[in-house]
C-alpha cells in the first residue's frame, strides 16, 4: 500500500471525524444495506457507538502505517464469531456505507480518496476477517 493513500484518508477522516451527522449517515446506510445488520443493533447506544466508530476508523488508519495486530485485536474479537458475530462478506457493507458517509460530508471526496480509503482499510479488514473464528478471552 502506498503512503500517500493512507495520508489521503487520514486528511479525509480528520475532514470528517468531529460531525456527528458523518456517523449517522454512516450507520443509517449500514442498517439499511443487509438485513443481518441491523438486529447486531438493537440495543446499541448511538452516542457511544459514533465514539466506538470514530477510535476504531482512526485505529485503522494507524494500523495501515504500522501493522501491528496489538492495534486492533480488541476490535477484531469483539467482531469475532464468539462475540457480535460478523462474517467476512458483512466487511462490504461497512466499506459501502463509509463511502456514503464520505461522499455526503467529506467535501473532497471523489475517486481518489474513495480509492485511498479502500487501500488504507483492507489491511485492517484482512486482520479482522482472520481472527473471525477466534474467541474472545
Amino acid at each position: 500500500m502506498a503512503r500517500a493513500d493512507v495520508q489521503i484518508a487520514e486528511s479525509s477522516y480528520r475532514r470528517c471525524a468531529d460531525k456527528p451527522a458523518f456517523y449517522e449517515a454512516f450507520y443509517e446506510h449500514l442498517l439499511a444495506s443487509d438485513p443481518r445488520i441491523a438486529p447486531k443493533f438493537a440495543q446499541t447506544d448511538f452516542g457511544r457507538q459514533h465514539r466506538l466508530l470514530k477510535h476504531g476508523l482512526g485505529l485503522l488508519i494507524i494500523y495501515a502505517k504500522r501493522p501491528n495486530p496489538a492495534l486492533i485485536e480488541r476490535i477484531a474479537l469483539r467482531h469475532s464469531r464468539g462475540d457480535t458475530d460478523v462474517p467476512a462478506e458483512l466487511y462490504a457493507f461497512f466499506g459501502t456505507a463509509l463511502e456514503h458517509a464520505l461522499a455526503l460530508h467529506d467535501p473532497e471526496y471523489g475517486p481518489e480518496v474513495a480509492a485511498a480509503w479502500r487501500a488504507t482499510l483492507e489491511p485492517g479488514i484482512a486482520y479482522m476477517v482472520s481472527r473471525y473464528e477466534d474467541r474472545p478471552a
